[in-house]
């Protein structure tokens, strides 16, 4: 069973969302606890770069996390809205 951690950003942006996001974040992190990498549960994808750090899309917004295998941890990055702008180019 992995534990998860967040840091401040995560925390003040999931104070900040209606309670059916929060619902939906909160299955997220169980499900994390259990298996850390849920592709065939949730929206995942690794992050090009880096070792052990993946993305999931739960609607409109984004949660970044990163696994610490040895220690058995799942820290969230953090959480954010993606806007109509954030993909399109001018």
């Amino acid at each position: 069973m992995f534990e998860v951690r967040f840091n401040n950003q995560p925390k003040k942006a999931i104070k900040k969302l209606d309670e059916k996001m929060k619902k939906r974040l909160h299955s997220l992190f169980l499900v994390l606890e259990i298996e850390p990498v849920p592709a065939k549960n949730f929206d995942l994808k690794k992050i090009a770069g880096s070792t052990e750090t993946y993305r999931v899309r739960l609607g409109h917004f984004r949660v970044e996390y990163f696994v610490e295998w040895q220690s058995k941890t799942v820290f969230v990055l953090f959480v954010k809205r993606r806007k109509e702008r954030t993909y399109k180019r001018n």
